[in-house]
C-alpha cells in the first residue's frame, strides 16, 4: 500500500488517502470520495505508508477512459448551470459575482462559488437553480484571495500569482510583518492583485524575527569595536546584519556616520516594553455560506 496525495483541483491543497496500488505513480487520475462526493484528482506525491495512517480513506480506483469522459461532460455541464446562474443572479438583481461552478463525477451535487462584499440572501436563486438541474445545489460565497485563483493573473514581480502556482494555503500576512522588513508602508505597493497584503511579504518572516533579535534599534547609543566614543544608531540593514551609527553626537561638526557589522558593537538593549498586539490587517477571509 501507498500513501498518496492528490489534488482535486489546480490550486487546490493536498488531500491524502491510500491506494492499494502500488504501481500508482504522480501525475495518474484517480477517483476518491470527497466532502463533495466521487470526484477525479491527479496524484501528486506518492510516500510509504506509517502504521498510524492506516485509518485513511482509501482511493476508489485509477480513473477509467469512462470516467474522463464523464467528467468532462459534467465540466461541460457546470458551464452550462454556470451561464444559467449568473443570468438568474442577474434578474434577481443579487450582489453578487458568481465565479465558477463544478459537479461531482456522478452530477449528484452541483457547487457554485461566488464572492460578495455582504451576505446575500440567495434562498430564492437555489430554488430555481435546483428546479432546473435536479442535483443538490451549494452556493460558497469566497474570499478576494480565491477569487484571484480563478483567473490567470501576473503579481507586481512580473511572475504568475503565487496562489495560483503554489500556494495550498492562506495564511494571515499582517502591517507588523512590513515593518518588521523595513518596508515603506504604502498600501498601494504592499497589496497584491486580489487588494489585499502581498501574500509574499510572509515568506522571509522568520528570518527576519531572528536577525532582528540580534540587531540593536534605531535610536540606540552604541559601542563600537576601535572607536573611543560612542555613536548613535541612526539605520539597519537587517538581512546583512549591519548597522549605520552616527559619530558626534556632542559636536555637529564633527559629525559623521560609519556601517559597521553588528559584531563588532556593544550596547546595553533597552528596557522591552510591553507590546500590545497588533490586529491583523490582512487576515486570510474565507466565509463559506452554504444553502443546499
Amino acid at each position: 500500500m501507498k500513501k498518496v496525495g492528490i489534488r482535486f483541483r489546480k490550486t487546490g491543497k493536498l488531500s491524502f488517502y491510500i491506494s492499494e496500488n502500488d504501481d500508482i505513480k504522480v501525475s495518474d487520475n484517480v477517483v476518491a470520495e470527497t466532502e463533495k462526493g466521487e470526484e477525479i484528482g491527479i496524484v501528486a506525491k506518492v510516500m510509504d505508508i506509517n502504521e498510524n495512517e492506516n485509518k485513511l480513506e482509501k482511493i476508489k480506483r485509477i480513473a477509467t477512459k469512462e470516467d474522463l469522459k464523464n467528467q468532462a461532460n459534467m465540466n461541460n455541464k457546470a458551464k452550462e448551470a454556470l451561464k444559467f446562474c449568473k443570468e438568474q443572479a442577474k434578474k434577481l438583481e443579487l450582489d453578487m459575482k458568481v465565479l465558477t461552478a463544478e459537479y461531482t463525477l456522478d452530477g449528484s451535487k452541483l457547487t457554485i462559488y461566488f464572492v460578495s462584499e455582504d451576505r446575500v440572501d440567495f434562498r430564492e436563486l437555489v430554488k430555481i437553480i435546483a428546479s432546473k438541474y435536479r442535483a443538490r445545489i451549494e452556493l460558497r460565497q469566497i474570499g478576494p484571495r480565491d477569487e484571484v485563483r480563478e483567473y490567470p493573473t501576473l503579481g507586481m514581480c512580473g511572475k504568475e500569482v503565487c496562489c495560483r502556482t503554489h500556494l495550498q494555503n492562506f495564511e494571515p500576512v499582517t502591517i507588523k510583518m512590513a515593518k518588521e522588513q523595513g518596508l515603506q508602508i504604502n498600501m498601494s505597493k504592499l497589496s497584491g492583485a486580489c487588494g489585499k497584503l502581498m501574500c509574499c511579504l510572509r515568506y522571509e518572516e522568520e528570518l527576519y524575527k531572528e536577525n532582528l533579535k540580534k540587531l540593536p534599534k534605531v535610536g540606540e547609543i552604541v559601542k563600537v569595536k576601535g572607536e573611543k566614543e560612542r555613536g548613535k544608531v541612526t539605520a539597519v540593514d537587517i538581512l546583512n546584519l549591519t548597522v549605520k551609527v552616527r559619530f558626534g553626537l556632542d559636536d555637529e561638526d564633527e559629525e559623521r556616520y560609519e556601517s559597521y557589522p553588528v559584531e563588532e558593537l556593544k550596547w546595553t538593549p533597552k528596557k522591552k516594553q510591553i507590546e500590545v498586539e497588533e490586529p491583523e490587517e490582512d487576515e486570510n477571509y474565507n466565509d463559506e455560506t452554504i444553502i443546499e
